[in-house]
């Protein structure tokens, strides 16, 4: 095949160029959701994949995890500092999960390959994926009271996973034996780098076609004409300084200690400037955000209001300044934890989008649901066989200008599914009793908030144990607007219907050991309401 290697570009080639890109991460997508171990990946898409610029900047990625569209490219560009371009050759791949460089937690793990093209490094493919487990204090991440990073497991720091086209066999060693569900990790490990070397293919059999050079100027005048469409966007909004804040539960140790976080969205000329002065120190838990994981959080919601349905890029990222305070909930040093962090990242693109909110008529919406799920597991092998079941489950979102907020979805994006109930049983010592909507969860409005659900999980076998996340519970994010009703926070109910009955509501922690036969009952929070509830129809 020959290349050809102008870098003059025309509007059809790059529009063939932009969605090929889409079309790529796209594909990369599916490989994890088609070869993938874990149902957490494979059924409810906890990741996400990207193709990004050799300098890091976003090309193209497939809906995913709305948190990680500014973690994606911070990620690569930590990677490149650290390491230099020279370092990335072509058929090598590299593992990161340190919060501090990617910007989550440590169970969402990053392998990244350079694409090398006629001897040039000319992108990156990426994928980030929730791992089962990472070693450290609780299987599957979310330990609330970790106090530093060292606890929570296994941080890799851009290591090479594979080399030159070979996987590093120590690492691999390492890896399977310092976690508790070795086949799962790998499976998924392997998922992953099987989609980024079709990522890869795909971006040099581009390069090959068109000329890497021809690519990289379409994707440049792409982004450039993004950040100059939602620079005009901006400029038409009134300049104007908004603020929301919101009080958590407890700090994750202490729980008379209720931190707060409070952001300020500035709209000045065609830029918003985001600033979290109020916000409290770092927890004492890992209920911290890391910096990258903060920033990300603001850019996903505010381009979430202009421009919600368009394929994300780095144009939409460029008009936001983010004043990140130092030694705080949003932005912790290393090595304070960060395994929770999630509670506060909702809660930051939740307040976000509400306090901008009025400047949006059409695409905003009153709050949604915190963050909500929980952990069975088993780790006993004289138990049975070890397991590990992780659901993030669904709940409400605001109701809108529009009509009534969406039902049974998950906080933040649309593209996390729910755990069918047939796959759980298929795979695990459990059954489900009950899949229903929670009908008074939802907010009063003109527009009524989503419901959240009602799950009923019954353990099978001994040895099982639980775990959960909730936040918000006290100072609620499901916030009506224009005179709408606060959506139910969500909560979990252990044996419902019995004498030794149990609500737990306010706390992520461990739960104890469950007997067979037990029920614990999940029921998720439902969205806020919009406008007065005497104008609902």
């Amino acid at each position: 095949m020959t290349s050809t290697q102008s870098t003059g570009t025309d509007p059809v080639t790059r529009e063939v160029i932009g969605s090929a890109l889409v079309t790529t991460a796209h594909e990369m997508n599916n490989i994890i959701v088609r070869t993938a171990f874990n149902p957490l990946l494979y059924d409810t898409k906890d990741f996400a994949v990207a193709v990004l610029s050799p300098t890091g900047e976003l090309w193209a990625e497939d809906p995913g995890l709305t948190i990680f569209i500014g973690c994606l490219p911070a990620t690569i560009k930590t990677g490149l500092v650290k390491h230099g371009p020279e370092h990335y050759r072509a058929g090598d791949m590299f593992i990161v999960n340190d919060p501090y460089l990617t910007g989550t937690h440590i169970s969402d793990t990053t392998v990244y390959a350079p694409v090398v093209h006629n001897g040039a490094l000319v992108a990156f493919v990426a994928v980030t994926a929730h791992w089962a487990d990472v070693g450290g204090r609780t299987p599957g991440g979310w330990d609330m009271t970790s106090t530093e990073l060292y606890q929570e497991g296994l941080c890799f720091g851009h290591q090479r996973l594979v080399d030159r086209d070979e996987p590093v066999g120590d690492l691999l060693d390492l890896i399977a034996g310092n976690v508790r569900f070795p086949e799962m990790v790998r499976g998924d490990l392997d998922a992953q780098i099987a989609a980024c070397r079709v990522g890869a293919d795909r971006v040099a059999a581009l390069c090959e076609r068109y000329g890497a050079a021809t690519v990289e100027s379409s994707m440049d005048e792409i982004v450039r004409g993004t950040a100059e469409t939602i620079a005009q966007q901006i400029r038409a909004l009134p300049d104007a300084t908004f603020t929301q804040s919101v009080e958590m539960d407890f700090d994750g140790i202490d729980p008379e200690i209720r931190p707060r976080l409070s952001v300020s969205l500035t709209v000045e000329g065609e830029r918003i400037r985001a600033s979290f002065e109020g916000t409290s120190g770092v927890s004492q838990g890992s209920m911290n955000c890391t910096g990258i994981g903060t920033s990300s959080s603001v850019l996903a919601a505010i381009k979430g209001l202009l421009a919600p349905t368009e394929p994300t890029n780095a144009g939409h990222l460029v008009n936001v300044d983010i004043e990140l305070p130092e030694s705080s909930l949003v932005n912790p040093a290393r090595p304070a934890g960060s395994d929770a962090f999630g509670l506060v990242a909702v809660a930051i693109s939740e307040l976000t989008q509400l306090a901008l909110a009025p400047l949006f008529p059409d695409t905003s919406r009153a709050g949604s649901y915190q963050l909500f799920g929980l952990y069975l597991f088993r780790i006993d092998p004289s138990a049975g066989e070890p397991f590990i079941l992780i659901d993030p489950i669904d709940g409400g979102h605001g109701g809108h200008s529009q009509g009534h907020g969406t039902t049974a979805i998950f906080m933040g994006d649309g593209d996390t599914l729910n755990l069918p109930a047939e796959v759980m049983e298929n795979q695990y010592p459990i059954r489900c009793l009950q899949y229903a909507l929670a009908e008074d969860s939802a907010g009063d409005g003109s527009a009524r908030g989503g419901y959240g659900v009602v799950r009923d999980y019954q353990v099978l076998e001994a040895g099982t144990l639980l775990k959960y996340s909730n936040e918000n519970t006290l100072d609620v994010l499901a916030r009506g607007a224009e005179g709408g009703g606060t959506g139910r926070p969500s909560y979990l109910v252990l044996r419902p219907g019995t004498d030794s009955e149990e609500v737990l509501l306010r706390r992520t922690n461990d739960a104890g050991v469950l007997r067979p036969n037990d029920v614990v009952r999940a029921v998720s929070g439902g969205g806020g309401g919009w406008g007065r509830p005497l104008g609902h129809d």
